[in-house]
């Protein structure tokens, strides 16, 4: 402020002929002044050059303040260096604004990118947490299965063995046991009694079914055929069968029915894990109407 002052006394003193000016020069001349001295006060460092040019137009003004045509040529050069001043302030604090403008779209900018990437890193997640969500409930769901089969099977095998063999279900009194003695089968032959007729000859043990009661309308096997199949593979493992051939009587509807039946338990028999190379097909002529049989070759009758 006291620099201001100086700066205003200066003038004033270094031009004495201010006396004899008329008021409204005098006002103009201290108008100007006040001006210079506002800009000075409300606004960043006037650039020196941009100063010296603004009092050089004072001291101007101030000489020249007893030639009113003179003094109005000086005071529009100090107004055009004061309108220069306003411009470049005003370009410098645009320049300003869109340097900050610059820096809030870049940081902001920089936050969208990360935000995008925490956003797909969110999504992988949730997708891998949905996939093994879907395949544990998947695998539970399969286990539940596997264990509600297990267990009805489980709980018929059990019915089966608590029942006389000639009311076993799905199994005609002709399929119970009828061998004239038990006690000249192995052990696995009386397990199979439970679930067949068995009889032990000269070329092996013989294992019959009734055909029907392990197939339905068709040449498919029914579900209780497959459970009976099943229980019957676990005994055949135990066995010291080399060979276990599959026959099955002719069909009303021809060879080719009885032969279809017969491939049908021999894919049964394999899948339950009856060792491949001794199953084999075999005609089923001899055999009783209706009539499905297993007969192990080379099984010993008393092991």
């Amino acid at each position: 402020m006291r620099a201001h002052a100086l700066i205003a006394a200066a003038l004033l003193l270094s031009f004495p002929a201010l006396a004899s000016a008329d008021v409204a020069t005098t006002r103009v001349l201290q108008q100007s002044l006040q001006r210079l001295q506002n800009a000075q006060r409300s606004g960043p460092a006037i650039p020196p050059t941009t100063l010296s040019g603004l009092q050089e137009s004072l001291q101007m003004m101030t000489r020249d303040q007893v030639n009113p045509a003179i003094f109005q040529v000086d005071k529009a050069i100090f107004d055009a260096r004061m309108a220069g001043l306003q411009e470049q302030r005003q370009s410098i604090h645009q320049q300003t604004g869109l340097s900050k403008l610059q820096q809030q779209v870049h940081s902001l900018t920089s936050q969208h990118q990360a935000l995008q990437n925490e956003y797909a890193r969110l999504r992988q997640q949730l997708a891998s947490k949905t996939m093994t969500s879907a395949q544990t409930q998947h695998l539970q769901t399969e286990i539940q299965q596997q264990k509600q089969m297990l267990q009805a099977e489980e709980k018929h095998l059990a019915s089966l063995a608590k029942q006389p063999p000639s009311s076993l279900n799905g199994i005609s009194s002709s399929a119970a046991i009828t061998s004239t003695s038990t006690t000249s089968l192995p052990a696995y032959g009386k397990a199979l009694t439970v679930y067949a007729q068995v009889q032990a000859a000269s070329d092996g043990v013989h294992v019959s079914m009734p055909a029907d009661s392990l197939f339905g309308s068709d040449n498919r096997l029914s579900n209780d055929g497959e459970q009976r199949l099943q229980a019957i593979s676990r005994i055949l493992k135990q066995s010291n069968a080399h060979e276990i051939l599959v026959r099955v009587a002719p069909q009303p509807l021809g060879a080719n029915a009885a032969t279809q039946r017969a491939e049908a338990i021999l894919r049964n028999l394999r899948r339950n894990g009856v060792p491949d190379q001794s199953l084999a097909l075999a005609t089923g002529s001899g055999l009783a109407a209706g009539t499905a049989e297993l007969l192990l070759v080379n099984a010993s009758p008393t092991s």
